[in-house]
């Protein structure tokens, strides 16, 4: 099986529109395989605000590259011991949450890359990432992985604003997703989207990104928004997760039969 075979690198190089299908409660590999079959280009696996464990998180990678479809996971914080054991499992790439300043992005590189980018252990072909993968080297896993891994950012904080050049400007940076909720938290207008401030802070993001070539994302569920922020710049869409689908689903499904039966009483 392969991992971190570059594919999602070079669509992010490419500046390819990613559509992410988000994991955030299942833990059965199908939903990896539905989000496959619907032809989803990324999952992205949530640790931050899920009760996902590490083993369940292991086995979305597994399938994932059985099915040859790129995974990225969302860390619960960017300290050592979380970046090195959720990388080791072999995911194309992270993102980490919560990002207020270049200091902290230049750290979280450094962790992330093996020497002589950075300060990663390496394992290996005693986990994941190195027994599966069939590296003809430890030099060529050390140089692969240095080379295709992604590495993506949230911009969601007022301090993230304040530092956005800074941040983004980071080499290896590759992807940085507007965290709505939060951002707007942060900003002192707490869910309201779709005010001015707000708008133009993600205006003001996405033109940064540009700026250093970093592919800007958000959070956005709303296909008409999509093709929006789509003809705006925005690359890289977290489209939706499993457990709003399995409530919109129920949902949908009860309301049918309601009106059905409504109707058949007529």
């Amino acid at each position: 099986m392969q991992g971190c075979t570059g594919q999602l690198r070079q669509r992010v190089a490419k500046n390819d529109l990613l559509i992410f299908g988000c994991i955030m409660d299942c833990r059965s590999g199908a939903i990896v395989e539905a989000y496959h079959e619907a032809g989803y280009d990324v999952l992205m696996i949530d640790r931050e605000h899920t009760a996902l464990n590490s083993e369940t998180i292991l086995e979305h990678i597994r399938v994932a590259r059985c099915l040859n479809m790129p995974c990225m996971v969302r860390v619960a914080e960017d300290c050592y011991h979380e970046l090195n054991r959720t990388l080791d499992q072999g995911p194309d790439g992270i993102f980490v949450p919560r990002i207020r300043s270049r200091a902290q992005v230049e750290a979280l590189v450094r962790m992330v890359k093996y020497p002589p980018l950075g300060i990663r252990g390496l394992a290996g072909s005693t986990c994941p990432v190195g027994k599966y993968i069939g590296w003809s080297s430890v030099a060529e896993q050390v140089e692969t992985i240095n080379r295709d891994l992604i590495v993506g950012i949230q911009i969601e904080t007022a301090e993230a604003l304040d530092d956005l050049d800074g941040i983004l400007s980071v080499p290896g940076v590759d992807i940085a997703v507007v965290g709505n909720d939060d951002l707007s938290l942060g900003m002192g207008i707490p869910g309201q989207l779709q005010h001015p401030d707000f708008l133009a802070a993600i205006h003001r993001i996405i033109a940064t990104c540009q700026q250093y070539g970093v592919m800007p994302g958000i959070a956005c569920g709303d296909p008409h928004a999509v093709r929006e922020w789509a003809s705006h710049g925005m690359r890289a869409f977290w489209y939706c997760s499993d457990i709003a689908l399995l409530y919109q689903g129920v949902a949908t499904h009860r309301l049918a039969l309601e009106t059905a039966l409504q109707e058949k009483n007529k």
